[in-house]
């Protein structure tokens, strides 16, 4: 699990949740102060803080590596506020193996989200891929394959990372979790898969807001410049999906306009999306003539 400046009232439900499901929980913690004594009361976890935000990849890959020298066979993915339902855990591992039987090559199983706003599933067609017939798997659940899945709460093998690697560190922390499901079917073969009776209660970004019909997931300007940075660096991945360069460019191009003037602050939401395009087209460095000239746009746009 890795934290940011949490909420502990909730941290502590999802820790509560998970304990009885697990042999050992891995805390590690990206936010600036040093949270031992919260966390002191939990015997079965290990608190790693960093003091400084690394991004969650980088954390990830901490956790990856302290379960990976115990020698323990799963790696479980939680954020910080992902409440576990009873038995989520079996259920992940039951299905796994269920698909290992069935000689079908396993990167990550995951849970089915629930939208905490409106209690419906996150459902997105274009990345499921197909429904796994109960016949092919006997004694499981309703499995759906997906061309990714989100790392909360996700399950993958030890092993496996040893094969694809970790998560992307340079990512720091959008599209970390599909990248990694990407590259293992890019690079190995492996599947990733939803239970669908497992789930989680969970909210993308800062809730929904609707605009002419279509929700649109609010982010704060921190992520979106991270969202429009490596939206524009996956896009030169040749493994990364068709589908969603397609619709991530959609909803990015909506993004442009609509945080810029129906989000506050407006114009730290410009600042960041253009800061965001900048660093994602040239990822060495800055082009510094049009970084001066954007900047000075944007200068003008907030005096005015």
């Amino acid at each position: 699990m890795v934290l940011y400046n949490p909420n502990f009232d909730v941290t502590k439900k999802t820790l509560s949740s998970l304990a009885s499901q697990v042999d050992q929980i891995c805390v590690v913690d990206n936010s600036p102060s040093d949270h031992s004594e919260v966390l002191s009361g939990y015997e079965s976890v290990e608190y790693k803080p960093l003091l400084k935000n690394i991004g969650i990849a980088a954390a990830q890959n901490i956790g990856i590596r302290y379960f990976i020298d115990l020698g323990y066979d799963f790696v479980l993915f939680a954020d910080q506020d992902s409440i576990a339902s009873e038995k989520v855990v079996d259920k992940l591992l039951e299905n796994h193996q269920a698909l290992k039987e069935a000689s079908i090559k396993v990167g990550a199983v995951g849970t089915r989200a629930i939208n905490r706003q409106t209690g419906l599933p996150y459902v997105e067609k274009s990345n499921e891929i197909r429904i796994i017939d109960k016949r092919v798997l006997s004694n499981t659940s309703n499995i759906t394959e997906c061309y990714s899945i989100m790392s909360s709460i996700s399950l993958i093998p030890c092993k496996v990372f040893n094969i694809v690697g970790g998560f992307d560190e340079s990512l720091f922390i959008d599209g970390v979790d599909n990248e990694w499901c990407w590259r293992a079917w890019h690079k190995c073969g492996l599947r990733s898969f939803i239970v669908e009776d497992a789930e989680i209660g969970h909210m993308l970004g800062e809730g929904d807001r609707f605009f002419f019909y279509k929700k649109v997931a609010i982010a704060s300007p921190f992520r979106v410049y991270y969202q429009f940075r490596n939206y524009l660096w996956l896009c030169r991945r040749d493994y990364v999906p068709r589908y969603w360069k397609r619709k991530n460019g959609m909803k990015y191009f909506v993004k442009l306009f609509y945080f810029p003037i129906c989000v506050a602050p407006r114009t730290m939401y410009l600042r960041r999306i253009v800061r965001g395009v900048i660093s994602g087209l040239n990822p060495v460095k800055p082009n510094w003539p049009i970084f001066l000239m954007l900047s000075s746009l944007l200068r003008m746009f907030k005096e005015g």
